[in-house]
């Protein structure tokens, strides 16, 4: 029987179709913790400050973190999910991209 173009019977249905799955926000575990990421509301934006006194002081917060904070640990970027080829086949080369905007924000969202 051929892989390709074959149907795959997806044994996972009936659980979360009758309400006994378990989703990811579902877990709880001792200790655990929540993030909250601020997204930018323009397309493209120069970031010249950001004020994080407000939520660093706000209660419960554990931790406030920025772009430069990111770079300042040595965070890494998160790298391309999958390979892109130039058009003569040869891999792209892909930089990381940053996990938190630096200097710039480049997207709405």
């Amino acid at each position: 029987m051929p892989a390709i173009g074959a149907p795959v019977r997806r044994r996972e249905d009936y659980r979360f179709l009758t309400g006994q799955g378990t989703y990811t926000d579902d877990i709880n575990r001792p200790g655990q913790l929540y993030a909250y990421i601020l997204r930018s509301p323009h397309a493209s934006a120069r970031l010249s400050r950001i004020d994080t006194s407000g939520a660093a002081s706000a209660p419960g917060v554990v931790a406030v973190f920025t772009g430069p904070d990111m770079a300042k640990d040595n965070i890494g970027g998160l790298p391309c999910g999958w390979l892109i080829t130039s058009k003569d086949g040869s891999p792209m080369k892909e930089p990381p991209h940053p996990v938190l905007a630096v200097d710039r924000v480049r997207h709405v969202g």
